[in-house]
């Protein structure tokens, strides 16, 4: 699948945007969204903590935050930013940053600057309603959808979104590419997405790439950085964290359809991956302001 065929599978879907400034110092700690966030500073200064690394906040400077990530966060008094949460991902469920390497930290230009201003002059109602994490991440706002007067303003708002993107990719050879497609792995991911409630055999995968175990293995480490066992729980992971905010289905039935056998190994498996138990995740959404 060519660069030009994937761009038309992507699916950009804004959720919120604003000008925000604290009044007082912030922290949150352990935040996983299931929307991507876009930060531009305008002024002072804080920090984020993704995958132990401290990325500095400071002016003139675009951060991203892909959905999913765990990430602690501590603002300044006085930090004035504009905020965007955004979805994307492919039609088929993939992680679209499997398929891309995206840098956390740029360099702004003035353009990014309009582009920010032009997206919240045309979409001027999607504040957050709460800075805090726990009070703004509940079923209510997360299952309330953007709607637009006219075509015209939703066209433009995915553009924005895409150019805005388009500044954190690097390269997307560096990530998936020509070894990728060599090895069918794509529609391997696809495979896995669309199956997480099955028992998922690494032998069934390993036959789709026409590998043995071992290679396929190996291959798909290099490709996607982690082996096909851990990208499935981690896939079924996602799906869980997704169903637990956005629906009242038992949890039970989440975990059957998430593929986990019984509810102590999803409860472990899912505490491994969040920190928190799924019941709690379920009721407090993401760890509370500090």
């Amino acid at each position: 699948m060519s660069v030009e065929e994937l761009s038309h599978l992507i699916n950009f879907k804004l959720k919120s945007i604003a000008l925000s400034r604290f009044d007082s110092q912030r922290e949150y700690a352990y935040v996983i969204s299931p929307f991507s966030r876009l930060y531009y500073i305008t002024e002072g200064n804080g920090w984020l903590m993704i995958d132990g690394e401290k990325i500095v906040l400071e002016p003139n400077y675009i951060y991203l935050i892909p959905s999913y990530t765990p990430c602690s966060y501590y603002f300044d008094q006085y930090l004035e930013h504009y905020y965007i949460h955004f979805e994307t991902a492919l039609i088929n469920g993939l992680n679209v940053y499997k398929l891309y390497r995206a840098e956390r930290k740029m360099k702004s230009s003035d353009l990014d600057l309009l582009l920010f201003k032009r997206l919240l002059e045309i979409n001027p109602n999607l504040a957050l309603p709460h800075p805090d994490p726990d009070v703004y991440q509940k079923k209510e706002w997360l299952n309330t959808p953007v709607k637009y007067s006219n075509p015209s303003l939703l066209v433009e708002s995915r553009g924005i979104l895409e150019q805005l993107l388009s500044r954190f990719i690097i390269d997307e050879n560096s990530s998936m590419g020509n070894v990728e497609l060599r090895y069918n792995i794509r529609p391997i991911m696809e495979y896995i997405q669309a199956n997480l409630k099955e028992n998922i055999k690494i032998e069934t995968l390993a036959q789709m790439a026409c590998l043995s175990n071992d290679h396929f293995t190996k291959i798909f480490k290099s490709i996607v950085s982690i082996p096909p066992n851990e990208f499935i729980i981690k896939k079924r992971i996602e799906k869980a964290q997704f169903l637990l905010l956005t629906t009242d289905l038992p949890i039970k039935k989440i975990f059957e359809e998430c593929g986990f056998k019984s509810l102590a190994y999803f409860s472990r498996i899912f505490k491994k991956y969040t920190s928190k138990s799924p019941s709690y995740y379920r009721s407090h959404g993401e760890p509370k302001y500090k």
